[in-house]
């Protein structure tokens, strides 16, 4: 997690079960808490049980890392054995 928070433009980084529940977070300001932690845990672990099943159908094997790019941002995702990891990262000016 730390080489992840360390990046300068990362601001928060969670880590969740793959049920979307966060096992830890950590954040660079205090608008990012306990609750955005867990809304976040939860909104990603339900996409990711989307994008695991459109990757098996189009048959492009196993999902492992995807991002989402938005206007001030980006959401980087990575699938381990156990959790999935959730870093938030602002655009890079």
């Amino acid at each position: 997690m730390d080489a992840l928070f360390d990046h300068p433009s990362v601001f928060a980084v969670v880590i969740a079960t793959e049920e979307g529940f966060p096992l830890a977070f950590r954040a660079k300001n205090s608008t990012f808490g306990g609750t955005e932690a867990e809304i976040t845990a939860a909104l990603i672990s339900a996409l990711i049980g989307r994008t695991k099943n459109a990757v098996d159908r189009i048959g492009r094997g196993k999902v492992n890392f995807f991002t989402i790019d938005a206007t001030e941002g980006e959401i980087l995702i990575a699938l381990e054995q156990d959790y999935i990891v959730i870093a938030l990262r602002t655009r890079s000016t």
